[in-house]
C-alpha cells in the first residue's frame, strides 16, 4: 500500500487563537489533512472517534493519525496501524537527551539536536501506532539509522520502520513499514 501523509500549514486564524480555541483550530486543520490523505489513499472516512485514552478508532478498517504543531499539521490513513509526529526542530533543555533515549540509543549516531527530534518523532509514531504516547518512550528503542530519512526501532519485540522528512525547520516521521511513502506537502500559499 502507498501512505500519503499529508504536511498543511497552519493559518494565521489559528496563530491569532490562544488556549483550548488554539488547540481546536489546530485539530480542526489537521483533520483537513486527514481528510486529504484519505482521497488520495481512495479512502472515505467517516466520523472520527477516539476512545477513552484518546487513541484514534479504526473506521471500516483505516487506521488514522494526527498531529499538530503552532505551524504545521500532519496526517495520515492507512490499512495498517499508523502514527504520525510532527515537531519544530528547536533546541531544549540538554537533560531531554538522557529522558528520550539511551546512551547505546545515542551511540548509533551523532548525538545532535537533528538526531533529538529524528528520535523523538520516530518514537512518537510508533508509539502513537500501538496505542500507548509518550509514557512508552523508554520501552520504544532505536535500534538502527540506516540513513538521513529512516529509523528501525524495536517496540517490545515488534521492529518497526519510520520514513521521516524534513521541511521548513520540522521533522515529521510516519511509521512506514512494509508500505511505500509518498508526501503531500501543502504550501504557505
Amino acid at each position: 500500500m502507498t501512505l500519503f501523509p499529508v504536511v498543511m500549514p497552519v493559518g494565521e486564524a489559528a496563530h491569532k487563537a490562544s488556549g483550548e480555541e488554539k488547540v481546536d483550530r489546530l485539530s480542526q486543520i489537521a483533520r483537513e489533512a486527514l481528510k486529504l490523505s484519505a482521497e488520495k489513499s481512495g479512502v472515505r472516512l467517516g466520523e472520527l472517534h477516539q476512545d477513552e485514552n484518546g487513541v484514534p478508532r479504526p473506521i471500516d478498517g483505516n487506521y488514522w493519525s494526527l498531529s499538530h504543531k503552532p505551524k504545521y499539521v500532519a496526517a495520515v490513513v492507512s490499512k495498517d496501524r499508523v502514527g504520525i509526529d510532527v515537531e519544530e526542530m528547536k533546541p531544549r533543555t540538554e537533560s531531554l537527551f538522557a529522558y528520550l533515549a539511551s546512551d547505546q540509543e545515542w551511540e548509533l549516531t551523532e548525538k545532535s539536536w537533528d538526531t533529538f527530534f529524528r528520535y523523538w518523532t520516530a518514537k512518537e509514531a510508533v508509539l502513537k501506532a500501538v496505542g500507548v504516547g509518550i509514557s512508552g518512550l523508554k520501552t520504544c528503542r532505536i535500534v538502527s539509522v540506516p540513513d538521513e530519512n529512516h529509523i528501525i526501532l524495536d517496540y517490545k519485540g515488534q521492529i518497526s520502520l519510520v520514513e521521516q522528512l524534513r521541511y521548513d525547520n520540522h521533522i515529521i516521521s510516519v511509521l512506514k513499514n512494509e508500505n511505500q511513502v509518498e508526501w503531500v506537502i501543502l504550501d504557505k500559499s
